[in-house]
């Protein structure tokens, strides 16, 4: 969980890692040409390259300044263009963590670990 604030006479706001990593799977999904998020290459890679987990598809780190790293894994559509769609996942999911958690997204790094063809 990360620790939003400072501890005052109010208490502490936590938010677990979970919940970032929903906030930055739904961004992304919301652009064109994701297909969908791809949750076991995320957690495949994550388990055995550094011994974290991932939520729907994405992995969450935080830093000891409150920074959030973000590894975005998702399906991209046959007929898009790469880099346009990584592009327009990486702004849409740092604007709208940094808006809806007030922290700095320090990293987003996408991984378009399929593609999806029609049928």
């Amino acid at each position: 969980m990360r620790n939003m604030g400072g501890n005052g006479s109010l208490g502490a706001v936590r938010v677990a890692n979970e919940v970032i990593a929903s906030i930055a799977a739904l961004a992304a999904c919301e652009m064109e040409g994701v297909s969908g998020m791809d949750e076991h290459s995320a957690r495949h890679f994550g388990d055995w390259v550094r011994r974290q987990t991932a939520h729907r598809g994405v992995r969450v780190m935080v830093e000891a300044d409150r920074s959030i790293h973000l590894e975005v894994f998702i399906t991209v559509d046959s007929d898009a263009k790469l880099a346009d769609v990584a592009s327009a996942v990486q702004g849409n999911v740092v604007e709208a963590t940094e808006r809806m958690l007030g922290l700095e997204v320090g990293e987003v790094n996408v991984f378009v670990s399929s593609i999806a063809f029609p049928n």
